[in-house]
């Protein structure tokens, strides 16, 4: 699995933020797919973390949408 290299061009953010997330969840992504979140992210200035991350619990909070049973 690839790892999320530094980039010189990231933002930039205080260290104690990054030391109180300690819990990690692995997802895995085609590569278009990662591509294209990457991407997102970078247009907003952040970072692919923090993109997806704020994605998912911005999600979270909406109501689930039921599946038709029949």
């Amino acid at each position: 699995m690839e790892q999320e290299k530094a980039r010189p061009d990231a933002p930039t953010r205080p260290r104690s933020e990054s030391r109180q997330r300690t819990a990690l969840v692995a997802v895995r992504l085609l590569p278009h797919e990662r591509d294209m979140l990457a991407q997102s992210a970078r247009s907003r200035g952040v970072t692919l973390s923090e993109f997806i991350r704020s994605s998912a619990i911005r999600t979270a909070g909406t109501p689930a949408v039921e599946a038709n049973s029949g």
